[in-house]
């Protein structure tokens, strides 16, 4: 008769523990974490539910500054930052008006004017802490986002853990600064 452990089963079993107990572990850590929602897997009417939408239409109402808009979106009014372009600001309340702000803001009211239909391409954060969709605007196949900084009406930003933009907005940048446009003008005042 053979000791107990040895043989096929004993040499499987003796694998396939470490291996549970790493899987065990990587779940703990996933769940402590906050990769793994328990309630959503309790429920498995969930498990095979679409994720959320990753792209909406949408259309544009009026440009608010130089990387902001209003957009109509399933017959909401919503406010859309940028993603991955920080432009100077226009006047608001107490800040001042920074350098290129009303040109940023003329640039993108005129690359999208009220009626443009735009596609809306999310990250993994859809909203900023004061409540705006945070997205990259499509016209057609054109990312305006890198539009704005390839124009040097805008630099890039990256608000982690939205970076789905971010090396797009960089490159287009990195030419408006080799040719000297926008806020990369030495004529324009703004320091570039």
């Amino acid at each position: 008769m053979r000791p107990r452990g040895s043989g096929r089963t004993g040499r499987f079993l003796r694998g396939v523990i470490p291996l549970a107990a790493l899987l065990v572990l990587a779940l703990v850590v996933a769940v402590a974490s906050g990769r793994i929602d328990l309630d959503a897997l309790r429920d498995p009417s969930s498990w095979f539910a679409p994720a959320a939408a990753d792209e909406a239409q949408a259309t544009v109402v009026r440009v608010v500054d130089g990387d902001t808009l209003i957009a109509d979106v399933d017959g909401e009014r919503t406010r859309v930052r940028l993603l991955n372009i920080d432009a100077p600001e226009l006047h608001h309340g107490t800040q001042a008006q920074e350098c290129l702000g009303p040109e940023a803001t003329a640039f993108l009211a005129r690359r999208l004017p009220e009626g443009t239909t735009v596609t809306l391409a999310f990250d993994r954060e859809r909203e900023d802490r004061y409540g705006r969709t945070l997205a990259g605007v499509y016209e057609g196949d054109s990312l305006v986002n890198a539009e704005v900084a390839e124009a040097g009406l805008a630099l890039p930003v990256l608000f982690e853990p939205n970076d789905r933009f971010y090396a797009a907005v960089v490159d287009a940048s990195d030419d408006a600064e080799r040719a000297g446009r926008g806020l990369f003008d030495p004529a324009s005042g703004c320091g570039g």
